[in-house]
């Protein structure tokens, strides 16, 4: 069922996953994106680190029976920034620049996006603007 607790966990569980990949393996995110001219891996690191702590509050406010919209509002505005942030590096050829990192960078862009907009719209349909 398509709920904003189970959008917000889906969301979470996505922040975790690549978080713990960039976090973990941030020299082989880097060049698998990047190629010959691969964004730093300190930069990598953090970015993991930063996804791991959200998906850590997205999970935990998830478990609220009707998160506050300011939340999801913040929540939202981060997954169309790293929609925003993404479509800049892959249209600037800045560290996105691999045919694969590209393609993977744009589905999970499109992901995240839609992350951002059903917790919205979820959020507004239970009735609690």
């Amino acid at each position: 069922m398509l709920s904003l607790k189970n959008i917000m966990r889906a969301n979470a569980t996505s922040c975790l996953v690549f978080g713990g990949l960039f976090a973990m393996q941030a020299n082989m995110v880097a060049e698998f994106l990047g190629g010959d001219s691969p964004a730093p891996q300190l930069y990598v690191l953090i970015l993991g680190w930063l996804l791991i702590l959200n998906g850590i509050h997205l999970f935990w406010e998830s478990r609220t029976l009707v998160p506050k919209k300011s939340l999801i509002l913040y929540f939202s505005i981060g997954d169309y920034l790293w929609v925003a942030g993404s479509a800049t590096l892959i249209l600037s050829g800045l560290w996105i620049t691999t045919t694969a990192g590209v393609i993977v960078a744009s589905v999970i862009a499109l992901i995240v996006g839609i992350f951002g907009v059903l917790q919205m719209t979820t959020r507004k349909a239970m009735g609690h603007c």
